[in-house]
């Protein structure tokens, strides 16, 4: 089973970050919205998905605080 992008390093669901990969978005809605719920955007795949998802480039982020 493959691990799923919300641990994944290149997982990034920062609604500012996805307001900038998508100019225009606010114009339909906003990356703060509670339909996008936790999906966000895969730096490796260059896509948005969903934070369920997983592919075999997964690397396990690091959460720790420093």
């Amino acid at each position: 089973m493959t691990a799923e992008c919300i641990a994944c390093a290149f997982f990034q669901n920062n609604p500012a970050v996805i307001e900038t990969t998508f100019p225009g978005l606010n114009s339909l809605s906003s990356a703060y919205s509670s339909v996008r719920g936790e999906s966000g955007i895969c730096d490796r795949l260059e896509l948005f998905v969903s934070s369920r998802y997983g592919c075999k480039f997964f690397v396990q982020a690091d959460n720790s605080e420093s």
